[in-house]
């Protein structure tokens, strides 16, 4: 029997309201084997914690022949699982570590590009024990998000996913062909016009990036792409001053709490406004408004 890889390595980070790429995360003992397991969709793997000596056989895409690989895992270090990996057994001894896992399944992508790109190149099979701070990092991002610490709003998540995704695209896989065709498309000035009104319109609202690409017919990889080259910033970061900017308008109405406030501007709670007002202006709301 094959059981699905990241199943095997941990419980759901998300579910099915969750905007962004999928997340698991695993809490694996200091010694131990799991065996037949296969990667349905993309996956990499972030692990915290050990060190541990792992062995691992696993099956080559193109003959199918078995091959061993061995190595010391530790704190840091990824793994990617392109899809239809086999991995005959997984044996590992050392100490305790953390397995995050985030996976590349054919709905997130199509939800988020033109049309699914491969993330990973099958024929380069799996590989194990890589060192790259910036996956590392992005994946930390999206787990903070996932179990809401100070969660910043469906626009930020898909961003993070797209950028995820596109990185290890560029750098592992095969990369994005439909970047090619659309590389000298631009926003027109309407088509500017039109985001912008949404945007004000919607403000108070969790709308995320697939929203505003919808507003203007491109998936949101390309937009993502369109819009920092017309705006000169990235939407989250467009979205988030434009609620900080509301945000100082009401202030000056003392009738307004400031928790409510925060709710009228779309930021997720108080201190979510509170952080980044001080982070644009110097101070918080509540010093603002006593100026």
């Amino acid at each position: 029997m094959i059981v699905e890889f990241s199943a095997k390595y941990g419980a759901a980070l998300t579910g099915s309201d969750w905007v962004g790429l999928p997340l698991r995360i695993g809490h694996v003992p200091g010694s131990g084997r799991l065996e037949a397991l296969q990667a349905e969709s993309d996956a990499i793997l972030v692990w915290v914690g050990g060190p541990s000596q792992v062995d691992i056989r696993f099956a080559e895409p193109t003959s199918g022949e078995a091959r061993e690989h061995s190595f010391e895992r530790l704190s840091g270090m990824m793994d990617l699982l392109p899809r239809r990996t086999r991995l005959h057994s997984v044996a590992w001894r050392g100490r305790p570590s953390v397995c995050t896992s985030v996976n590349f399944p054919e709905a997130s992508m199509s939800a988020l590009c033109s049309s699914p790109f491969t993330v990973l190149a099958p024929d380069r099979g799996p590989r194990f024990g890589l060192v790259d701070a910036h996956v590392v990092d992005l994946v930390h991002r999206l787990q903070a998000q996932a179990v809401g610490q100070e969660y910043l709003g469906a626009v930020y998540v898909q961003s993070l996913s797209l950028a995820l995704a596109s990185y290890i695209s560029a750098r592992y896989g095969a990369g994005s062909r439909a970047e090619i065709a659309l590389r000298n498309a631009r926003l027109s000035s309407s088509q500017r016009a039109q985001i912008e009104k949404f945007v004000d319109r919607e403000l108070s609202s969790n709308f995320g990036l697939v929203d505003l690409a919808a507003q203007v017919g491109y998936s949101p990889d390309h937009f993502s792409r369109l819009f920092k080259h017309a705006f000169r910033q990235t939407p989250y970061q467009y979205v988030l001053s434009r609620r900080i900017d509301r945000a100082m308008t009401m202030l000056r109405d003392e009738r307004l709490s400031i928790a409510e406030i925060a709710q009228a501007c779309g930021f997720a709670s108080q201190a979510h406004l509170t952080t980044a007002f001080k982070r644009r202006t110097g101070m918080t709301p509540g010093a603002y408004r006593k100026r």
